[in-house]
């Protein structure tokens, strides 16, 4: 699993880690030895006490403390804070982990992480996880009001929040006239890149990241990653790429970690060869694993280096099989090859089987229409084993965990409860504005035709 570690630099960290039992208002120290949960489950303990110390600093500097809301610890009656650790359990070998809504910077290694998505699965029932495996909000081809335009995993326990997702071409997608106002209108996809600049891209990206999460949209349907092979493709200003993987491959990076930087997931899409809008859901694209390689696969590649949280499949065929349900290019190229550890959604009614085991980890949007019908009905998962459905489910937890969007302040709202976010706050600010205009500019190439050289005769 991939671990991102971060610390908070502060003298405050030079004092030893402890930890203190919050059973009797008499509370023990407890040495931590270096960092993590004591191997201690007849209490609920606290993490590291330098929160504590943290917290002190913050009042001291004379601004309110935000303390995080209680949640149930999985596996036990038990409630815990931010700042608290939960007692261990058979899914853990009895070791302690921290609470569900802990600060990231409060994990100090991979095992605590590791044993609290394990915590977490074994005590989330089938139901919850089926929750996770298709999305909701939707009626036909109607969104419903107050959802995203994707949405799952609606009110699970132990402060899990649902999976709000937004599309992004030009920013955080407008849904309705109100919205326009309240949003940064930026240059297309394809204009950014046009600056050639990774610093901007990264730049850019934090700025949607801001954005969305102030919508309350936690996840970004982006970036789109697809290499131009067909000069009309409807939605190339939707792509980072140009006709240049390596330019791609570069812009790709800064755009997941800016954007992932916010406590927003970010989505690569759509995998693979969806290079044309015509026809785009019967098109067969045929291309050989060498061009696959070296001409498609390395934005992908790159996205999965710098830790994209999910790859959205396509609708196209690829080689004869549908993108969606293809176990060459989603099991063995992208999960195997690639060493993606995040989870797979489908473009919007782009199952057309139920494609569980074929690498599709969740169907989008999850409903029927006339013309498509929803695969990952609770008849079809309750044909999966434990262990497929724990690794579907777990590949959600580990990148929402990491990326913080358990921690207090970082989840808005559950639909159908998000009309105050999605409909009436404002995320747009002077400075977005300006960094708009800033790359509009940048996006234009003046070609000085000194020396006479165009036009070209023969």
């Amino acid at each position: 699993m991939r671990t991102i570690a971060r610390f908070v630099r502060s003298s405050l960290l030079v004092a030893p880690l402890l930890s203190w039992s919050s059973a009797t208002d008499d509370a023990t120290c407890i040495d931590a030895g270096g960092g993590g949960c004591p191997s201690d489950d007849s209490s609920l303990l606290s993490l590291p006490i330098r929160r504590q110390q943290q917290l002190a600093a913050t009042e001291l500097a004379g601004v309110a403390a935000d303390p995080a809301p209680t949640v149930q610890c999985p596996g036990s009656a038990s409630m815990c804070a931010g700042s608290q650790c939960c007692p261990g359990t058979s899914a853990t070998q009895q070791r302690t982990f921290p609470c569900p809504n802990a600060k990231a910077d409060y994990d100090l290694g991979a095992g605590n992480q590791t044993d609290l998505v394990a915590a977490l699965l074994s005590a989330m029932t089938r139901e919850e996880k089926h929750q996770f495996l298709r999305g909701t909000g939707w009626v036909g081809w109607e969104n419903e009001p107050s959802y995203y335009i994707g949405d799952a995993g609606l009110h699970e326990r132990f402060g899990i929040p649902s999976l709000n997702m937004q599309d992004n071409g030009q920013g955080f997608r407008t849904v309705t006239e109100g919205i326009i106002s309240e949003v940064t209108s930026w240059p297309s996809t394809l204009a950014a890149a046009s600056s050639w600049s990774e610093a901007g891209t990264e730049r850019w990206a934090i700025a949607l990241g801001k954005e969305f999460k102030i919508k309350g949209a936690n996840v970004i349907l982006g970036p789109g990653l697809n290499v131009h092979r067909v000069a009309l493709g409807g939605r190339n200003g939707e792509y980072v790429s140009g006709e240049s993987p390596y330019f791609c491959a570069r812009m790709a990076k800064p755009y997941v970690k800016g954007v992932q930087s916010q406590n927003v997931l970010a989505v690569a899409k759509h995998f693979v060869l969806n290079n044309q809008e015509t026809n785009r859901y019967t098109v067969n694209s045929i291309v050989d694993p060498r061009t696959l390689w070296e001409v498609y696969y390395p934005p992908f590649e790159a996205a999965v280096e710098a830790g994209a949280a999910s790859f959205m499949c396509s609708y196209n065929y690829v080689n004869g099989q549908q993108a969606c349900g293809n176990s060459d290019i989603l099991l063995k190229d992208l999960k195997q090859d690639m060493g993606f550890e995040g989870w797979v959604q489908s473009d919007w009614w782009a199952l057309h089987s139920f494609a569980a085991m074929d690498g599709v980890d969740q169907e989008m949007p999850g409903d029927d229409t006339p013309n498509s019908k929803a695969w990952f009905t609770d008849e079809n998962l309750d044909t999966l084993s434990d262990a497929k459905v724990d690794n579907m489910v777990g590949r959600m937890l580990r990148p929402t965990l990491e990326y913080g969007l358990l921690e207090p302040g970082n989840h808005r709202c559950t639909p159908p409860d998000c009309s105050k976010e999605l409909y009436e706050a404002n995320a747009t600010s002077p400075e977005h504005q300006e960094l708009s205009k800033e790359m509009a500019i940048k996006a234009m190439l003046l070609l000085k035709n000194e020396y006479n050289v165009l036009p070209f005769t023969d």
